[in-house]
């Protein structure tokens, strides 16, 4: 889902606006989902009407955060080439030495 919707951003929107784009169409559909799938939850059961809103409310809002908003900002940075190719070069890699410290 993050691949597909990041190709139609890059296709559509300038370089430079491409991950705020993102992150934001990206809360929006997830957000969604999850007011959905509260909705649907909400209908099941003989609950009161505050305590279905609240279930609607609380599963599109931290659907929403985590997968639409935390899970974009990972994506970008797993993809974003300044990190993939600082990681895989075995020069950046930091050289640890182990010397012991004798006691004089």
């Amino acid at each position: 889902m993050y691949q597909t919707l990041w190709t139609s951003i890059n296709n559509q929107v300038k370089k430079s606006h491409a991950s705020a784009a993102f992150l934001a169409i990206s809360l929006i559909e997830w957000t969604t989902l999850g007011l959905l799938a509260g909705f649907f939850i909400s209908m099941v059961g003989g609950i009161s009407t505050i305590t279905k809103l609240t279930v609607i409310l609380c599963a599109g809002g931290y659907t929403g955060l985590i997968f639409g908003f935390f899970g974009g900002i990972l994506y970008l940075y797993r993809t974003d080439s300044r990190h993939s190719s600082a990681e895989s070069s075995p020069s950046a890699a930091p050289q640890l030495s182990l010397k012991s410290k004798t006691a004089a």
